[in-house]
């Protein structure tokens, strides 16, 4: 997983091979956390029954993301090709300081 920060938007890129697009969702959870979750299709039992080895993972996939700048979801994007997600958030404007009030 890559998370670039990059002017005023942030872009978090996802491999997820074996993964349909059907079984990804992607959730902001709060305006510095992404949560990403993927459900891959195992094969039947018959299938598996003569493996020697077998290293590939099946099931639920789950993971936060912690985000390097506040993001909003308005003009949120996300795209699914060959495997790999990439969502693009818009960076939240920050104020460049405050005024202090003189007495």
């Amino acid at each position: 997983m890559d998370v670039r920060d990059h002017e005023d938007k942030v872009i978090v890129v996802a491999d997820l091979p074996g993964v349909e697009k059907e079984n990804v969702t992607v959730r902001l959870i709060d305006p510095r956390r992404l949560e990403i979750r993927s459900r891959r299709a195992g094969e039947s039992t018959e299938e598996a029954a003569d493996f020697f080895m077998r290293e590939r993972v099946y099931g639920e996939m789950s993971r936060t993301v912690m985000l390097p700048a506040e993001v909003t979801e308005e003009g949120a994007t996300a795209s699914f090709k060959n495997g790999v997600l990439e969502v693009q958030l818009k960076k939240v404007p920050v104020e460049a300081g405050t005024t202090i009030p003189i007495e």
